[in-house]
């Protein structure tokens, strides 16, 4: 698993970022590998641990996202909105893939022990096989934790750094 990873960012910053980008196969075979849940009954959440790469998505079905462990780092956060209507500027050195904060209607952002970023991909998470995350809850790799609100859409914080996004259709915001 730890050969699909891949350089996936290319803005500004985060050049650098070890970020598992095409996910052929990769995913649909770990999609829910790796995973133990405990609930929360008086918040009605569910917080999961996750140790290999697992996809989910928002009940919206309009964010679908991954997390991943990178050999040497911390584990990868990355999340494709498929309907969005906020823009990004491009990356000065330019992106040979699809930049995930042009003017359509698909975007990409993600996060690892670097910052958070816009992110130039190949491929697409949208439609990616996983399982739902309910509203109110979390799933965490290591020191990274999504979670997802109907207010805020999917945030991914690494709790180590401080770094993450929040991402939903009409605004996303990188932080850290």
């Amino acid at each position: 698993m730890l050969a699909a990873l891949v350089l996936a960012g290319c803005s500004g910053g985060a050049a650098d970022e070890a970020a598992p980008a095409p996910l052929s196969t990769a995913v649909s075979a770990a999609a829910t590998g790796g995973a133990s849940a405990s609930a929360d009954p008086s918040a009605g959440s569910t917080a999961q641990v996750v140790t290999t790469m697992t996809a989910f998505h928002a009940p919206s079905n309009n964010i679908f996202c991954y997390l991943a462990p990178v050999e040497g780092r911390g584990p990868y956060a990355r999340c494709d909105i498929k309907e969005k209507t906020w823009t990004a500027d491009p990356p000065e050195a330019g992106c040979a893939g699809d930049w995930g904060g042009a003017a359509g209607t698909r975007g990409s952002v993600g996060v690892g022990d670097d910052e958070a970023a816009v992110l130039c991909a190949t491929d697409t998470l949208v439609e990616t096989p996983g399982e739902e995350l309910a509203y109110g809850s979390s799933i965490s790799m290591g020191a990274m934790t999504c979670t997802v609100t109907e207010k805020t859409g999917m945030t991914c914080k690494n709790a180590e750094t401080g770094r993450g996004f929040s991402v939903m259709r009409a605004e996303y915001d990188l932080f850290g």
